[in-house]
Protein backbone atom coordinates (compact mmCIF):
# COMPACT_ATOMS: atom_id res chain seq x y z
CA UNK A 1 0.00 0.00 0.00
CA UNK A 2 2.86 2.37 0.83
CA UNK A 3 4.43 1.66 -2.53
CA UNK A 4 1.17 2.47 -4.31
CA UNK A 5 0.90 5.80 -2.47
CA UNK A 6 4.43 6.75 -3.45
CA UNK A 7 3.69 6.07 -7.12
CA UNK A 8 0.50 8.14 -7.13
CA UNK A 9 1.85 11.21 -5.40
CA UNK A 10 4.13 12.41 -8.24
CA UNK A 11 1.29 11.95 -10.63
CA UNK A 12 -1.08 14.12 -8.63
CA UNK A 13 1.69 16.68 -8.23
CA UNK A 14 2.33 16.86 -12.00
CA UNK A 15 -1.37 17.25 -12.67
CA UNK A 16 -1.63 20.14 -10.20
CA UNK A 17 1.45 21.75 -11.78
CA UNK A 18 0.07 21.52 -15.30
CA UNK A 19 -3.19 22.98 -14.16
CA UNK A 20 -1.44 25.93 -12.59
CA UNK A 21 0.46 26.69 -15.80
CA UNK A 22 -2.57 26.48 -18.08
CA UNK A 23 -3.91 29.75 -19.57
CA UNK A 24 -7.18 30.61 -21.22
CA UNK A 25 -5.62 32.01 -24.40
CA UNK A 26 -2.17 32.36 -25.95
CA UNK A 27 -0.76 35.87 -25.50
CA UNK A 28 0.21 37.86 -28.62
CA UNK A 29 3.98 38.07 -29.17
CA UNK A 30 4.02 40.52 -32.06
CA UNK A 31 2.06 43.00 -34.08
CA UNK A 32 -0.43 42.28 -36.85
CA UNK A 33 2.14 42.91 -39.63
CA UNK A 34 4.71 40.15 -40.45
CA UNK A 35 8.32 40.95 -39.75
CA UNK A 36 10.81 40.55 -42.56
CA UNK A 37 13.85 38.45 -41.72
CA UNK A 38 17.21 39.32 -43.20
CA UNK A 39 18.33 35.77 -44.00
CA UNK A 40 21.66 35.34 -45.74
CA UNK A 41 22.15 31.98 -47.42
CA UNK A 42 24.12 30.98 -50.52
CA UNK A 43 25.13 27.77 -52.22
CA UNK A 44 28.26 27.08 -54.24
CA UNK A 45 27.85 27.22 -58.01
CA UNK A 46 26.99 23.80 -59.36
CA UNK A 47 27.04 22.43 -62.89
CA UNK A 48 23.45 22.49 -63.96
CA UNK A 49 23.78 22.46 -67.75
CA UNK A 50 22.87 19.78 -70.23
CA UNK A 51 26.02 20.55 -72.21
CA UNK A 52 28.19 20.03 -69.13
CA UNK A 53 26.50 16.73 -68.32
CA UNK A 54 26.79 15.50 -71.89
CA UNK A 55 30.44 16.52 -71.99
CA UNK A 56 31.06 14.58 -68.80
CA UNK A 57 29.46 11.49 -70.33
CA UNK A 58 31.69 11.85 -73.37
CA UNK A 59 34.85 12.18 -71.32
CA UNK A 60 33.94 9.03 -69.39
CA UNK A 61 32.76 7.19 -72.52
CA UNK A 62 29.40 6.50 -70.89
CA UNK A 63 25.99 5.99 -72.52
CA UNK A 64 27.50 6.25 -76.02
CA UNK A 65 25.32 4.98 -78.85
CA UNK A 66 27.75 5.33 -81.76
CA UNK A 67 31.46 4.95 -82.42
CA UNK A 68 33.51 6.87 -84.97
CA UNK A 69 36.18 4.71 -86.57
CA UNK A 70 39.23 6.22 -88.26
CA UNK A 71 42.47 4.41 -89.11
CA UNK A 72 41.74 1.65 -86.63
CA UNK A 73 40.97 3.96 -83.70
CA UNK A 74 37.48 4.12 -82.22
CA UNK A 75 35.91 7.16 -80.61
CA UNK A 76 32.65 6.60 -78.67
CA UNK A 77 30.18 9.45 -79.04
CA UNK A 78 26.50 10.33 -78.79
CA UNK A 79 24.39 10.52 -81.91
CA UNK A 80 22.26 13.30 -80.41
CA UNK A 81 25.31 15.53 -79.88
CA UNK A 82 26.63 14.90 -83.38
CA UNK A 83 23.22 15.48 -84.96
CA UNK A 84 22.71 18.68 -82.99
CA UNK A 85 25.95 20.17 -84.29
CA UNK A 86 25.86 19.04 -87.91
CA UNK A 87 22.86 19.04 -90.25
CA UNK A 88 24.67 16.57 -92.51
CA UNK A 89 25.06 14.05 -89.68
CA UNK A 90 21.49 14.67 -88.59
CA UNK A 91 20.24 13.72 -92.03
CA UNK A 92 22.57 10.74 -92.17
CA UNK A 93 21.38 9.38 -88.83
CA UNK A 94 17.76 9.86 -89.83
CA UNK A 95 18.36 7.90 -93.03
CA UNK A 96 20.03 5.09 -91.11
CA UNK A 97 17.13 4.92 -88.67
CA UNK A 98 14.63 4.61 -91.50
CA UNK A 99 16.74 1.97 -93.22
CA UNK A 100 17.08 -0.12 -90.07
CA UNK A 101 13.34 0.14 -89.41
CA UNK A 102 12.45 -1.23 -92.86
CA UNK A 103 11.94 -5.06 -92.69
CA UNK A 104 13.24 -5.67 -96.20
CA UNK A 105 16.47 -3.80 -95.47
CA UNK A 106 17.57 -6.33 -92.84
CA UNK A 107 18.55 -8.97 -95.40
CA UNK A 108 20.17 -6.62 -97.92
CA UNK A 109 23.83 -5.76 -98.10
CA UNK A 110 25.00 -2.30 -97.18
CA UNK A 111 24.83 0.02 -100.19
CA UNK A 112 27.76 2.36 -100.76
CA UNK A 113 26.54 5.85 -99.83
CA UNK A 114 27.00 8.89 -102.00
CA UNK A 115 27.43 12.60 -101.28
CA UNK A 116 28.42 13.61 -97.74
CA UNK A 117 27.33 10.21 -96.45
CA UNK A 118 30.18 8.64 -98.40
CA UNK A 119 32.57 10.19 -95.88
CA UNK A 120 30.63 8.77 -92.95
CA UNK A 121 29.74 5.20 -93.87
CA UNK A 122 28.60 2.39 -91.63
CA UNK A 123 31.31 0.03 -90.49
CA UNK A 124 31.06 -3.63 -89.60
CA UNK A 125 28.55 -4.37 -86.84
CA UNK A 126 30.88 -5.00 -83.92
CA UNK A 127 30.76 -4.02 -80.28
CA UNK A 128 33.70 -1.78 -79.61
CA UNK A 129 35.49 -1.23 -76.38
CA UNK A 130 35.29 2.31 -75.00
CA UNK A 131 38.24 4.58 -75.70
CA UNK A 132 37.77 6.66 -72.56
CA UNK A 133 37.18 5.90 -68.92
CA UNK A 134 36.87 2.51 -67.31
CA UNK A 135 33.93 0.28 -66.58
CA UNK A 136 31.81 1.94 -69.27
CA UNK A 137 29.82 0.42 -72.09
CA UNK A 138 30.56 1.14 -75.72
CA UNK A 139 28.11 1.62 -78.53
CA UNK A 140 25.57 -0.98 -79.46
CA UNK A 141 26.30 -3.37 -82.33
CA UNK A 142 25.74 -1.90 -85.77
CA UNK A 143 26.31 1.67 -84.60
CA UNK A 144 29.92 2.08 -85.71
CA UNK A 145 30.59 4.80 -88.28
CA UNK A 146 33.72 4.81 -90.43
CA UNK A 147 35.07 8.31 -91.09
CA UNK A 148 36.72 8.08 -94.49
CA UNK A 149 37.18 11.83 -95.02
CA UNK A 150 40.26 11.84 -92.78
CA UNK A 151 43.32 9.64 -92.63
CA UNK A 152 44.57 10.94 -89.27
CA UNK A 153 42.62 9.84 -86.16
CA UNK A 154 43.66 13.05 -84.43
CA UNK A 155 41.41 14.96 -86.84
CA UNK A 156 38.38 12.99 -85.61
CA UNK A 157 39.41 13.73 -82.04
CA UNK A 158 39.50 17.45 -82.84
CA UNK A 159 36.08 17.08 -84.45
CA UNK A 160 34.63 15.58 -81.27
CA UNK A 161 36.27 18.22 -79.11
CA UNK A 162 34.51 20.84 -81.19
CA UNK A 163 31.17 19.00 -81.00
CA UNK A 164 31.32 18.77 -77.19
CA UNK A 165 32.74 22.30 -76.82
CA UNK A 166 36.00 21.22 -75.26
CA UNK A 167 38.97 23.62 -75.30
CA UNK A 168 40.79 23.73 -78.62
CA UNK A 169 44.29 22.34 -78.90
CA UNK A 170 47.25 24.67 -79.10
CA UNK A 171 48.13 23.51 -82.58
CA UNK A 172 48.35 20.62 -85.02
CA UNK A 173 50.51 19.45 -87.87
CA UNK A 174 49.74 20.55 -91.41
CA UNK A 175 48.41 17.13 -92.42
CA UNK A 176 46.05 17.01 -89.46
CA UNK A 177 44.89 20.56 -90.16
CA UNK A 178 44.01 19.57 -93.72
CA UNK A 179 41.99 16.61 -92.44
CA UNK A 180 40.18 18.82 -89.94
CA UNK A 181 39.34 21.31 -92.69
CA UNK A 182 38.09 18.46 -94.85
CA UNK A 183 35.83 17.23 -92.06
CA UNK A 184 34.57 20.76 -91.46
CA UNK A 185 33.76 21.12 -95.14
CA UNK A 186 32.01 17.74 -95.46
CA UNK A 187 29.91 18.07 -92.31
CA UNK A 188 29.30 21.83 -92.66
CA UNK A 189 30.99 22.96 -89.44
CA UNK A 190 32.27 26.53 -89.93
CA UNK A 191 33.34 26.79 -86.30
CA UNK A 192 35.65 23.81 -86.73
CA UNK A 193 37.12 25.44 -89.84
CA UNK A 194 37.87 28.55 -87.79
CA UNK A 195 39.76 26.45 -85.25
CA UNK A 196 41.83 24.90 -88.03
CA UNK A 197 42.52 28.36 -89.48
CA UNK A 198 44.02 29.45 -86.18
CA UNK A 199 46.37 26.46 -86.24
CA UNK A 200 47.24 27.16 -89.87
CA UNK A 201 48.28 30.72 -89.01
CA UNK A 202 50.73 29.65 -86.29
CA UNK A 203 54.47 29.10 -86.70
CA UNK A 204 54.58 29.86 -90.42
CA UNK A 205 58.06 29.52 -91.99
CA UNK A 206 59.44 29.79 -95.49
CA UNK A 207 59.63 25.99 -95.57
CA UNK A 208 55.86 25.51 -95.40
CA UNK A 209 54.43 28.88 -96.42
CA UNK A 210 53.72 27.65 -99.96
CA UNK A 211 51.79 24.63 -98.71
CA UNK A 212 49.80 26.78 -96.31
CA UNK A 213 48.90 29.16 -99.11
CA UNK A 214 47.74 26.19 -101.18
CA UNK A 215 45.62 24.92 -98.28
CA UNK A 216 44.02 28.34 -97.93
CA UNK A 217 43.20 28.31 -101.64
CA UNK A 218 41.77 24.77 -101.59
CA UNK A 219 39.47 25.38 -98.60
CA UNK A 220 38.46 28.95 -99.32
CA UNK A 221 40.34 30.64 -96.47
CA UNK A 222 40.53 33.93 -98.32
CA UNK A 223 41.23 36.22 -95.38
CA UNK A 224 44.11 34.11 -94.06
CA UNK A 225 45.59 33.71 -97.53
CA UNK A 226 45.51 37.45 -98.18
CA UNK A 227 47.10 38.15 -94.82
CA UNK A 228 49.89 35.68 -95.50
CA UNK A 229 50.58 37.23 -98.90
CA UNK A 230 50.75 40.68 -97.35
CA UNK A 231 53.21 39.41 -94.75
CA UNK A 232 55.41 37.91 -97.46
CA UNK A 233 55.26 41.11 -99.48
CA UNK A 234 56.52 43.04 -96.46
CA UNK A 235 59.39 40.57 -95.94
CA UNK A 236 61.30 40.67 -99.24
CA UNK A 237 64.01 38.28 -98.07
CA UNK A 238 61.48 35.59 -97.15
CA UNK A 239 59.57 36.16 -100.38
CA UNK A 240 62.71 35.78 -102.50
CA UNK A 241 63.63 32.58 -100.67
CA UNK A 242 60.19 31.09 -101.32
CA UNK A 243 60.22 32.02 -105.00
CA UNK A 244 63.67 30.49 -105.49
CA UNK A 245 62.70 27.20 -103.81
CA UNK A 246 61.70 24.08 -105.72
CA UNK A 247 58.50 23.67 -103.71
CA UNK A 248 56.80 26.55 -105.43
CA UNK A 249 57.16 24.81 -108.80
CA UNK A 250 54.39 22.43 -107.77
CA UNK A 251 51.93 25.32 -107.72
CA UNK A 252 52.23 27.28 -110.99
CA UNK A 253 49.42 29.72 -110.25
CA UNK A 254 50.82 30.48 -106.83
CA UNK A 255 54.31 30.90 -108.26
CA UNK A 256 53.02 33.47 -110.73
CA UNK A 257 51.30 35.37 -107.94
CA UNK A 258 54.43 35.32 -105.80
CA UNK A 259 56.53 36.56 -108.70
CA UNK A 260 54.18 39.49 -109.02
CA UNK A 261 54.71 40.14 -105.33
CA UNK A 262 58.47 40.11 -105.89
CA UNK A 263 58.13 42.64 -108.71
CA UNK A 264 56.20 44.89 -106.38
CA UNK A 265 54.54 48.18 -107.35
CA UNK A 266 56.32 49.93 -110.24
CA UNK A 267 57.23 53.56 -109.68
CA UNK A 268 59.17 54.20 -112.92
CA UNK A 269 57.93 55.60 -116.22
CA UNK A 270 55.37 52.84 -116.36
CA UNK A 271 53.33 54.78 -113.80
CA UNK A 272 52.12 56.95 -116.65
CA UNK A 273 50.80 53.88 -118.44
CA UNK A 274 48.73 52.95 -115.40
CA UNK A 275 46.87 56.27 -115.72
CA UNK A 276 46.24 56.15 -119.47
CA UNK A 277 42.55 55.94 -118.77
CA UNK A 278 42.60 59.31 -117.02
CA UNK A 279 41.60 62.31 -119.12
CA UNK A 280 44.49 64.52 -120.19
CA UNK A 281 45.14 67.31 -122.66
CA UNK A 282 46.20 66.62 -126.29
CA UNK A 283 49.66 68.08 -125.59
CA UNK A 284 50.25 65.54 -122.81
CA UNK A 285 49.15 62.70 -125.07
CA UNK A 286 51.54 63.94 -127.77
CA UNK A 287 54.36 64.11 -125.19
CA UNK A 288 53.75 60.51 -124.11
CA UNK A 289 54.13 59.36 -127.68
CA UNK A 290 57.54 61.02 -127.93
CA UNK A 291 56.51 64.16 -129.77
CA UNK A 292 55.79 62.48 -133.11
CA UNK A 293 57.84 60.24 -135.38
CA UNK A 294 61.55 60.56 -135.31
CA UNK A 295 61.59 62.29 -131.93
CA UNK A 296 59.83 65.51 -132.92
CA UNK A 297 59.23 68.31 -130.52
CA UNK A 298 58.21 67.36 -127.07
CA UNK A 299 56.68 69.40 -124.34
CA UNK A 300 59.36 71.06 -122.24
CA UNK A 301 62.29 69.97 -124.55
CA UNK A 302 64.64 72.55 -125.92
CA UNK A 303 66.08 72.38 -129.38
CA UNK A 304 63.49 69.84 -130.46
CA UNK A 305 63.00 70.37 -134.17
CA UNK A 306 60.27 69.39 -136.50
CA UNK A 307 60.23 66.34 -138.65
CA UNK A 308 62.96 63.73 -138.88
CA UNK A 309 66.00 65.87 -139.46
CA UNK A 310 65.88 68.16 -136.45
CA UNK A 311 64.51 65.82 -133.90
CA UNK A 312 67.38 65.64 -131.40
Amino acid sequence: ADDVRRRRRPRRWSQRRRGAMAVDRVPSLGGAQPVKLNLRFSLPAAKDSLADDLRELFLRGACCDTVLVCAGRRFPAHRAALAARSAVLREEFATQTQTQAAPEAQSQDCVTPSGPAAYFASASPQRSSPARGSGTVGAAPGREMRVSAASNPEAVEHLLHYVYELPAAEGASLEIVKDVLRLADVFKLPGLAQRASQWLAKDVTTADAVERLAVCRDFGLTALRQRLLETLHANRAALSEIVSSSKVLEYPELMQELLQQVAGPQTDDNDDDEHDDEPCSPSKKWAKKGGGKGGGRGVGSRGGGRGRGRGG
